[in-house]
């Protein structure tokens, strides 16, 4: 078509598509394809977001929920060093009467 146009560049673009068999694309073809093309990518990409958004979210919930268990479990670790300490404690008190009824 670029070549038909520049050998005789007086004649209108859309009679020379025509000439060519090319006036659907020159018509509302080309504007119905071109339209469909954009909406087919239009459509690719915000489902693509979704997806994104969605993967984002659930990464998100996952973090959270590693996060809660890594505090439950910082928690338990407290709780069970002061149980140590005390039965240490214990152990230590339970020792000191044993060495005082056989020193007796």
């Amino acid at each position: 078509m670029a070549d038909a146009v520049l050998a005789d560049p007086t004649t209108p673009i859309s009679i020379t598509a025509k000439d060519l068999g090319l006036a659907f694309l020159w018509g509302g073809g080309l504007y119905e394809l071109l339209y469909k093309l954009w909406k087919k990518a239009y459509i690719d990409r915000e489902e693509k977001e979704r997806m994104l958004r969605e993967v984002i979210r659930k990464q998100q919930a996952l973090i959270r929920r590693i996060n809660k268990e890594l505090e439950e479990n910082r928690r338990l670790h407290i709780q069970n060093q002061n149980k140590i300490k005390h039965l240490e404690e214990m152990l230590r008190m339970l020792e000191n009467t044993e060495n005082k009824i056989k020193a007796a």
